[in-house]
């Protein structure tokens, strides 16, 4: 998480919410996780027609297909339009989550400006569009200063939701 030393406070203008209270940092998971690559022909056909529903385009040859544990999510990977994807299904056949790679530079304005301000001095090297099911949009960003790193999850609006690593 950034951390700001006495001289930032200082210069930090009175009307700016502190960082560490905007932050709320994720908590460390107390179960390990595990993501094991798996054959397609061990993927139920109840979540490869979930996954067909949402990319009809995507030849099911090209997608490399994973299993989550303790998460029970088959995971799909795969590159569509010059993109990598991420699609994440859970066991019930309930697509829970898509997550699209990005440069940084084509970041929303209000995701970029939200970085500047609260952590200013971090570099931005990866980056990925969060598309959930129930419609939340998310922009998770890995910031790096020095050896110092995590990411952070942004909204559209420029929100900071949490900062961690491996969110």
């Amino acid at each position: 998480m950034a951390k700001k030393t006495a001289s930032t406070k200082s210069k930090t203008s009175k009307s700016k919410t502190d960082t560490k209270k905007l932050v709320k940092k994720a908590a460390p998971s107390k179960v390990a996780t595990t993501e094991v690559e798996i054959p397609s022909f061990f993927v139920p056909s109840e979540i490869l027609r979930v996954f067909k529903n949402l990319y009809p385009e995507v030849d099911l040859e090209r997608v490399t297909w994973s299993w989550e544990v303790p998460h029970k999510i088959y995971e799909a990977e795969f590159e569509w339009r010059r993109k990598e994807y991420e699609v994440e299904i859970l066991t019930t056949g309930y697509h829970y989550l898509t997550e699209i790679s990005l440069q940084p530079k084509d970041l929303p304005t209000m995701v970029k400006a939200a970085i500047k301000t609260h952590f200013a001095g971090y570099q931005m090297e990866e980056a990925e569009k969060l598309m959930y099911a129930n419609g939340d949009v998310h922009y998770e960003v890995d910031l790096v200063k020095g050896d110092e790193s995590f990411e952070v999850h942004v909204r559209e609006d420029g929100y900071v939701v949490a900062t961690g690593e491996d969110l």
